[in-house]
């Protein structure tokens, strides 16, 4: 059978066709570039229609480079940048640009949340950290975490805020595009940081978002 990976970095997307048999062997490849917008605040942001398409295009250079059929293909598969943050509507449609993992505009609202306290660890307040740990085995504590993206979202632009169905991680976001269903898999939820990971209360704990 035949499937398609693709790798979604910060920059790039390198798309690959492999044929899955008693082995693995690579048909063909293809690489595309996106890119990424910073701003004096801290920012640093992308486009959903950048990545949307460069996976188009990255897909159609497989089956030129090839002799494989899109009708051959039998699964997809995302691998990507994490800790981003993207929010969508209903329609699984982006209501901004995706923040980056590497944007920091949320620098007042995680020292807001994380920094206030007498006792600090790595400056964040010991009893928040502890928090945290308790419910998910790890904390946030850089302004780079999604969660102050969100935050900065709720704070800075409450008209989109308002219209958030679901917030998604860059995989998260292409898997809804490629199949027209809005999930989260673990990995990408535990990157929140409100992600409950004990037995038997695994879920998202919105408590830890209160200041």
């Amino acid at each position: 059978m035949y499937v398609i990976i693709y790798d979604f970095g910060t920059g790039s997307v390198k798309t690959c066709l492999f044929e899955i048999d008693t082995g693995i062997r690579l048909a063909a490849s293809a690489t595309d570039e996106y890119g990424i917008y910073f701003s004096a605040d801290g920012g640093a942001e992308q486009d959903t229609e950048e990545w949307w398409a460069a996976l188009r295009r990255t897909t159609r250079e497989l089956f030129k480079k090839s002799d494989i059929k899109p009708k051959e293909v039998e699964g997809l598969a995302f691998c990507s940048q994490m800790q981003g943050t993207v929010l969508v509507d209903k329609d699984g449609n982006a209501l901004r640009r995706p923040m980056n993992y590497l944007d920091q505009k949320g620098v007042k609202e995680y020292r807001d949340c994380m920094g206030t306290g007498l006792i600090k660890v790595s400056g964040c307040s010991l009893y928040k950290l502890a928090r945290n740990l308790i419910v998910n085995y790890a904390g946030s504590v850089s302004a780079k975490d999604p969660v102050w993206k969100y935050k900065w979202v709720e704070s800075n632009e409450p008209e989109i805020y308002r219209k958030i169905y679901k917030w998604l991680d860059v995989g998260d976001y292409l898997v809804a595009c490629a199949t027209g269903k809005i999930v989260r898999t673990a990995d990408s939820a535990f990157a929140t940081f409100l992600y409950d990971t004990r037995k038997g209360k695994e879920g998202w704990n919105r408590d830890l978002l209160k200041m």
